[in-house]
């Protein structure tokens, strides 16, 4: 049985009340209340000015999206748990981060987006916390590392993996082996950094600035998704995502989908005990109450999008067509996962009916 040893120095943290800066209830009814597009007196607003754009074949991807994931059996199509499916629109958010891709290229893009939301959920569940519990869900990690090595299932596995591996066979058919093995990889640190951020948090430990910097890039699934932009460009080359300003737009731009989800899914994240959430992270450290942690967040979101700017008129300057191609797919990720907000209820549910109630546990996966 799989126990983490729990670590004594941020244990007095609560996640409510940092205990360092005491945070008065008028302060998290603000806070509640604020959105961070608009900026209230004294405060900074999330700033975007990236063109917005959504596919043509949004509606398409939507219904499309919700027949895999009963094709699979990841769900089934009966009470108000498959309502939450459809309320959560992950294929708009596919549809705004892929805007200008073809409708079966959507269509793979939003199931993917769609599984990635099954794993998180299920790995952000209370029952996680659970000491059996954590031991499956450690073996069907493993087993998804290996699906993603090699497209291959066994007997045994649970949709999850044949979600995973139907994805994978579909990206295969469409990129080289040299793509195949990078989105494995990709697939791989993304689960490796999912355990990593639960150590933390069975620790009931919130990182440094400096360790959730590193942690958070890969627990985002960001990097995965830029490949699906990538293959669409080019499913032979690799070499336009070699290039070093390429890589370094690509940290940048990670960076700021993470920190604008930590900014809208504070509440939720706060409810289900994360700690790895920059404006819990910046509270902690810098001893901060939310409403100036929240502050320093957008301001640091805002810096990382200028810096991507300044890097991508440099990068301009080099002439190569498929990594401006690459740049503008990663733009079109910032932005879209930022509007998406908007439309989405996955984090208008709260407590033990959320959508993370949508998902059964791996020993049963019938919805109840």
């Amino acid at each position: 049985m799989t126990e983490w040893p729990r670590a004594e120095a941020s244990a007095e943290f609560n996640l409510l009340h940092p205990s360092s800066s005491p945070v008065e209830a008028d302060d998290a009814a603000d806070l509640m209340g604020r959105d961070p597009m608009l900026a209230p007196a004294g405060h900074p607003a999330l700033v975007c000015p990236i063109t917005a754009a959504i596919s043509s074949h949004c509606e398409r991807a939507h219904a499309h999206s919700l027949r895999w994931a009963i094709e699979q059996g990841l769900v089934e199509p009966r009470e108000r748990k498959f309502e939450r499916l459809g309320e959560a629109r992950f294929a708009y958010l596919a549809a705004r981060c892929y805007p200008w891709v073809s409708a079966d290229e959507l269509d793979l893009a939003a199931d993917w987006i769609m599984f990635l939301f099954f794993y998180d959920d299920m790995c952000d569940r209370q029952a996680a916390t659970d000491p059996d519990y954590l031991e499956k869900l450690i073996i069907r990690e493993d087993r998804l590392i290996a699906v993603a090595q090699s497209c291959g299932v066994e007997p045994g596995d649970t949709p999850l993996e044949h979600a995973l591996a139907d994805i994978l066979a579909r990206f295969a058919a469409r990129a080289s082996d040299l793509w195949l093995r990078r989105i494995g990889a990709h697939v791989r640190q993304y689960i490796e950094g999912v355990r990593w951020e639960r150590i933390l948090r069975a620790q009931s430990r919130v990182p440094s600035l400096a360790t959730y910097s590193r942690l958070r890039l890969l627990v985002s699934a960001v990097f995965p998704c830029f490949d699906f932009s990538a293959i669409y460009i080019d499913p032979r080359r690799t070499d336009f995502v070699s290039n070093v300003y390429v890589q370094q737009l690509e940290v940048m731009a990670n960076n700021y989908i993470c920190w604008v989800n930590d900014i809208y899914g504070l509440f939720k994240e706060i409810a289900e005990g994360t700690t790895s959430n920059l404006v819990i992270v910046l509270s902690h450290e810098r001893k901060l109450g939310w409403n100036l942690a929240l502050d320093q967040a957008i301001e640091m979101c805002n810096a990382e999008l200028k810096a991507f700017f300044e890097l991508q008129e440099q990068l301009q300057l080099l002439g190569n067509p498929d990594c401006q191609a690459y740049v503008k797919a990663l733009a079109a990720w910032m932005r879209g996962n930022l509007d998406w907000y908007a439309e989405t209820r996955r984090y208008k549910h709260n407590g033990p009916t959320g959508l993370a109630a949508c998902w059964s546990e791996w020993t049963s996966w019938s919805a109840d």
